[in-house]
């Protein structure tokens, strides 16, 4: 087993466990993007890990970071929802 803060690989299983919420909205995006090579974060930070499934890990946990971070904050304002840029009603310049 590797846990990096919150995650965890299970290496009998071949599976990476989370905050269910953080995975649902986002973490298994990242996953798709990691895995395809697309995460520049990810591509930029691997080396400094010492292998490949450590290297996941802590890239989920840093980015599971700043999205309790947004959630948090957004709690403390008020803001129930995160706001969107595309529902946003374009204005005229």
């Amino acid at each position: 087993m590797i846990t990096v803060g919150e995650f965890q690989y299970n290496p009998q299983e071949h599976s990476i466990t989370g905050p269910k919420q953080y995975l649902d909205e986002q973490g298994e995006a990242l996953l798709r993007r990691i895995t395809t090579g697309d995460d520049l974060i990810f591509n930029i930070t691997a080396h400094l890990s010492p292998d490949a499934m450590t290297a996941i890990l802590v890239r989920l946990q840093t980015d599971y970071a700043g999205w309790l971070g947004i959630k948090l904050l957004f709690h403390e304002l008020g803001i129930e929802e995160t706001p969107h840029l595309q529902d946003q009603p374009e204005t005229e310049p």
